[in-house]
């Protein structure tokens, strides 16, 4: 990666850069200041100085945006007007998709370091995850009735905004890594 960042400044392709910063941000913090490669006789390969600060201030920016992600569109989150189990008799089965995206939100936040899952060390994959979350073990052409699961209503309007934050996140990559880049996302 830190090869990657020097040919892209020395060929003058700054478009290369956002994605390397942010799959440099995936690394811990210790990995980044230590050497986050080895090459194959041992040499451990280190970012400049300033190319390190702005990973770290990236990554915190990236793991604020998921953070604040959770908080606003998992915690609490309310069936869609069109859920499936809105009108239930049974208390259960009415809260179903609520306890669904409970459950969600308790996955992200267990894991909220990536040492589980090693899913919030990449918020990008965790944002999507949370929706693939919801369909894991279907099994084709038959009634899937995994507990803690959300109605096709409430799955596909999540999904909708599962994407537009993910577009959002993306396009935000180089301002968090102090980068300019002109032709982005």
């Amino acid at each position: 990666h830190s090869m990657l960042i020097r040919l892209a400044k020395e060929v003058n392709a700054p478009e290369l850069l956002p994605s390397a910063f942010y799959d440099l941000s995936r690394y811990l913090p210790s990995q980044l200041a230590t050497g986050h490669a080895t090459t194959p006789d041992g040499i451990a390969r280190h970012l400049e100085y300033d190319d390190l600060l702005k990973v770290l201030r990236g990554k915190e920016q990236a793991a604020r945006f998921f953070s604040t992600f959770i908080v606003n569109e998992l915690e609490g989150r309310t069936p869609s007007q069109w859920c499936l189990n809105r009108n239930e008799i049974n208390p259960l089965t009415k809260r179903a998709c609520q306890l669904a995206f409970e459950a969600i939100t308790f996955e992200l936040i267990r894991d909220v370091n990536g040492i589980v899952f090693n899913r919030n060390s990449d918020p990008l994959f965790a944002i999507a995850d949370s929706f693939l979350m919801q369909t894991r073990q279907d099994i084709p052409g038959a009634e899937n009735r995994v507990i803690y699961r959300a109605c096709e209503s409430c799955r596909m309007e999540y999904g909708a905004i599962v994407d537009a934050m993910r577009e959002d996140f993306w396009r935000r990559i180089p301002e968090w890594f102090e980068l300019e880049v002109t032709n982005w996302g």
